[in-house]
């Protein structure tokens, strides 16, 4: 039942009666409670906790009934729930029944009555547990699991404020209550926060929270004390009264202190996280601007720089690149390098077992390595395509660059993935061919598979006009999986091999014709 639907059913159940538990003991609507909270009750200690499973120090699921009791008893926790359990609750039902709420007041010194409230306290002694439950909840689990961090942690401290504010009420609550003995007439005729309060300040058809049936308002009233004292804005005209009160006042200002300074804190580091893309932005372009003051020359000529661009300056390309890493980031930060690894921009997969990297990996490129034939899933296995795209480079290029073959790397196959350009057979022409609509898809598939030197001075160049990101398989990983897969090669590789070689000794011929005409 570890990690079963009614574990998770009792893991919701225990976050709610986080809230229900101390709301029904300082702001009851009547002494006798509903069947419903002797149910959990005994359901509680009966099922989720001598059944359910639970993890060792070492991590592991311990499913044994025998064993599963023995932890139970031993932890402390079957005693403290055991003495929850008294069925204060039908005591009190049947020590009211028959009574109105004109006759409650009078009945509560009734020490028989009374000990529904009195192990409604012990009921409480619960929410100790409440920290662990969260670590160990399958809800909880689920949600940092499926949210972005960021996220998660907002929504975890705005839960947090939340819930504290509502135990500090329904306490305050419960104060007003144990001085009073009742939540009708006594609290205005007795000393208490809830009368001081009534007397001053309460307006004819505005809140009220004297009586059992106000039990709404009365909470609200308690509410708004609490979050004044958590955020330390002051109690305006709810103050305390009694030595009790101004005990718990006192304690309570102290801790709300810690808490509140804690919250904002981490608060601020959420909220911080969150902006880290544009921080990491600002931040390289500080570093960009700096290197740009720093140029000895501020124009070079075409024959230097070799960039097909000429009418826009060098330092508004090297802004516009950081802009466009900015704006094409597919994680919370920018590239650090504009040629990478998988590993490199996932760091994620390095710290995975070889089988998940490997089904992480496909998950990543998969489609994309699907498009060049001789690589796709009809030749090569799941293995060969990850041991490929952990090999491969994710690049990217400004408006104006040249490529032909990696510095590192060599020539490979460029898939695009934003962007497009121009190709060229050699990087002196001028006979442009424009590439469009490449998006996922290589440009080509054939010519790579040439030897480096073959015809070198007509194999394909490549010219970007604008930001481009690519996905880049290197030759040297591409001829490696042929030569352990002769199938691919035999059946698919070689042919394309042939027409390419044909197609380039081909420019070569039309050119020693057109040299000799």
């Amino acid at each position: 039942m570890h990690c079963s639907v009614m574990g998770f059913s009792y893991d919701l159940r225990d976050l709610l009666l986080c809230s229900v538990r101390p709301f029904s003991c300082g702001n009851q609507r009547r002494l006798s409670c509903s069947r419903e909270h002797g149910m959990v009750d005994v359901q509680y200690i009966c099922e989720l906790c001598f059944l359910r499973a639970y993890r060792d120090e070492n991590g592991y699921i311990i499913y044994s009934l025998a064993k599963i009791r023995k932890n139970y008893i031993r932890s402390g926790w079957f005693f403290m729930n055991l003495l929850a359990c008294i069925p204060g609750t039908g005591i009190s039902h049947a020590l009211s029944r028959g009574l109105d709420t004109q006759d409650l007041d009078a009945e509560l010194g009734n020490s028989a009555v009374t000990a529904f409230f009195i192990f409604e306290v012990f009921k409480l002694l619960r929410l100790a547990r409440f920290g662990k439950l969260v670590n160990q909840s399958s809800i909880i689990t689920r949600l940092w699991e499926n949210i972005n961090v960021e996220t998660a942690l907002a929504l975890k401290f705005m839960f947090l404020i939340a819930l504290i504010a509502h135990w500090i009420a329904c306490l305050w609550g419960l104060i007003a209550f144990i001085e009073a003995k009742s939540f009708g007439d006594g609290l205005t005729t007795t000393v208490n926060w809830i009368g001081n309060w009534y007397n001053a300040s309460y307006v004819e058809g505005g809140l009220d929270p004297i009586g059992w049936e106000n039990y709404l308002e009365r909470y609200w009233l308690c509410l708004f004390w609490a979050i004044q004292s958590i955020t330390s804005i002051g109690y305006g005209n709810i103050v305390p009264v009694t030595t009790a009160e101004f005990a718990y006042a006192n304690f309570l200002m102290l801790a709300c202190g810690v808490f509140w300074a804690y919250i904002i804190g981490a608060l601020v580091d959420a909220v911080a996280s969150m902006g880290s893309l544009s921080k990491e932005y600002f931040s390289k372009m500080d570093e960009a601007n700096q290197m740009l003051k720093d140029f000895t020359a501020t124009k070079l000529p075409t024959s230097v720089t070799g960039s097909v661009i000429e009418d826009v300056k060098v330092s508004k390309r090297v802004r516009r690149f950081i802009t466009e890493q900015r704006d094409r980031a597919t994680t919370k930060t920018m590239e650090s390098q504009s040629s990478e690894t998988l590993a490199d921009k996932y760091p994620t997969l390095c710290i995975l077992s070889q089988e998940l990297q490997k089904v992480c990996v496909l998950h990543l490129v998969h489609s994309l390595i699907e498009t060049v034939p001789y690589l796709s899933s009809k030749y090569l296995s799941p293995d060969e395509q990850a041991e490929i795209a952990l090999k491969s480079y994710q690049l990217e290029f400004a408006a104006g660059e040249t490529f032909r073959e990696h510095s590192e790397h060599g020539r490979g196959i460029l898939i695009f993935r934003h962007g497009f350009g121009f190709t060229t057979r050699n990087v002196t022409s001028t006979e442009y061919h424009c590439r469009k609509g490449l998006t996922d898809h290589p440009v080509d598939v054939d010519e790579v598979l040439v030897d480096d030197d073959f015809h070198s001075d007509k194999q394909l160049v490549y010219h970007f006009a604008g930001f481009t990101k690519v996905f880049f398989i290197p030759r040297s990983a591409i001829m490696n999986a042929l030569r352990k897969n002769e199938r691919a090669w035999k059946e698919c590789a070689r042919w394309r091999y042939f027409l390419a070689a044909f197609v380039l000794c081909s420019l070569e011929a039309r050119k020693m014709t057109s040299n000799r005409v």
